[in-house]
This record gives C-alpha cells, structure tokens and sequence, in this order.
C-alpha cells in the first residue's frame, strides 16, 4: 500500500497510521527504552510524544492519572503474527512527534491534514511523553501522569505536497521535565552518518531504532535512509546516533508488513524484510525513491518555520 489512508478508517483501527507503511532492515533493532544502555538514546526520548485519540483517555485509579481504554494488541488489532516482535504490546499512537521549544512539537505534515481539517485533527488527538514500557512487564497503558499529557492549542502549519511534509504545532502550555531538541537548521547530513530513530512503529509503546545510515542522499528536501520504521513513526525524530541533533522527520517508506502464508492473504501478518541496502525485500522493491528506503524530510528545509513559530506566543 502506497496512500496516506482515511483518519476516519485511523481512528477506528489504527490502520495504517496516517502515512505510507514502513519496513525492517537486516536485523530488527527496534528496541524499548528500557532495554538500551544508550544514555544520550535515552535522554532524546524524554523529549518525544504519541499522538493518542483523547477519547481513549479515562480516569485512572491513582491521583491525576488516566488510563487508556479500548485498548487492544498489535497481534489482535493488526492481525499480526503471535510470533512477530513486540505482538502482544498495545497499540495506542496514531502518529510521533518531538519537542522542539517549550511549547513547540514538530510531526509529520500528513498527520494533521490527510483527510480531515488540521483543526478537527488538534481538537480530536492529545500528546503523550513517556508512553513507554520501564520493564517488560510494564502496561503503559496504565497510570498516565496527567503531567505528561498535552494538548493541541493550535495548528501553526500543517503542509503535506511533493516537497514537504511537515506539522508545527503549538501545545496547550509549556512542557516541563525534558528539554527541547536541538536540530540541524544549516548544511546537509554526511552520506557515513550514524543514525537513530524514536518513535511509535505501528501505535506501540516508545521505541529506539538505532543502526541506521544514510542510503541516499541528492534529493534536495529528503533523505533515505535503511532505519526500522513502521506506520505509526510518521512524524518521529531522525537523529545522529552521536551527537543527538535531530537531522530530519520521517515521512514515508516501504511496506511493513506481509501474509505469512503467501498463497493465504488472510494469513497473519509478517514483518517485511529488505538487507541492509534496502534491496531485496520479501514484498519486492518499489519504484522511484523509495527504491532507496526509508524517506526522511530534511529538518535544515523547514528550520526558517520552526525557527518562526519559536518565537510566536
């Protein structure tokens, strides 16, 4: 599948996240944050968010918490195979974003004005920090401070065309407890960079994705890239792996996931693997860039309108 699909199909079953479905690379290094000792890894997913429907909120049993219900599994709500990675994790977030000043989080621009209005979109979805496991056995959907949900004050922009795919938007006050990212506003990633990506493939709990590089790099807005990034990581950060600077928003990519059974299209579903070169992969490669990859809007093309939002109360 190759179309930003319907919010009001989204909404109703989380499938596919508002974006163009994504795809393993070689080894599946999608990890929860618990699970890396990566510091600087850990410290830049404080300051990333889900996009959860607020009516998927109620209260919860613990002062100022809240619950997620209607809840259902990856396995269950995606058909996903029992013995996929993370099958049996719940899946909440439609879409990622990050925190670029204090009340400032940038998302992908097909987040917020598919199919429906940039404004019906901020008033229906919250953000949500730290929706994450801190053990295996942790539910994240349980006991969400309500310190770490945000609301959607307004759309400062929201474009989706051939160039750009981005989402500016401002939150209801400032976020406390994690700082903003910093982000490339000059110059051009290096074709050897190391990369990582944070966010929430397919509507699961946080995820780190490190062991990314750059695949292709002339495309004048976008890069490609051989990260593990699935629906549901539209709109996530695309970091250095080194240095922590944000150097684009992922927008696109193959396709996630295949029936187990090839003759049986009813079958479970299957991660969809490529190697490392994004070539060779169980579902066939696509034409035109995304031949290369993942796709990745640069961050440096749209820095002059974060860099104005910023400084707009």
């Amino acid at each position: 599948m190759k179309k930003i699909c319907a919010l009001a199909t989204l909404v109703m079953t989380l499938r596919p996240a508002f974006a163009s479905i994504k795809v393993v690379y070689g080894v599946d290094n999608r990890q929860d944050v618990y699970q890396t000792s990566n510091a600087l890894h850990i410290k830049l997913a404080k300051s990333t968010a889900g996009m959860i429907e607020k009516n998927k909120f109620v209260s919860g049993l613990v002062a100022n918490t809240f619950d997620l219900q209607k809840i259902t599994s990856l396995e269950r709500g995606q058909n996903i195979c029992a013995s996929d990675k993370f099958s049996q994790q719940p899946i909440a977030p439609n879409c990622s974003g990050f925190l670029v000043g204090p009340d400032t989080l940038i998302t992908a621009g097909h987040c917020y004005n598919s199919f429906d209005t940039p404004e019906s979109v901020c008033k229906k979805f919250a953000w949500v920090f730290d929706y994450a496991l801190k053990s295996e056995k942790a539910d994240p959907t349980k006991a969400i401070s309500i310190n770490n949900i945000y609301h959607c004050k307004s759309v400062v922009l929201a474009q989706r065309d051939d160039l750009y795919d981005f989402s500016i938007i401002k939150l209801d006050r400032r976020v406390v407890d994690r700082e903003p990212l910093k982000f490339r506003s000059t110059g051009k990633i290096a074709n050897n960079a190391a990369l990582v990506v944070i966010g929430h493939p397919t509507g699961l709990p946080t995820k780190i994705s490190a062991g990314g590089k750059v695949t292709y790099n002339k495309e004048s807005t976008r890069f490609s890239t051989n990260l593990d990034t699935f629906h549901g990581n539209s709109g996530s950060a695309v970091f250095d792996a080194t240095t922590g600077e944000v150097e684009g928003i992922l927008i696109m990519g193959k396709n996630d996931y295949i029936p187990s059974i090839s003759s049986n299209p009813e079958s479970c579903l299957t991660v969809n693997t490529c190697d490392d070169k994004a070539k060779n992969c169980t579902a066939g490669d696509e034409n035109g860039t995304l031949q290369y990859g993942e796709l990745v809007l640069r961050i440096e093309k749209i820095a002059p309108f974060i860099i104005k939002a910023l400084a707009t109360k």
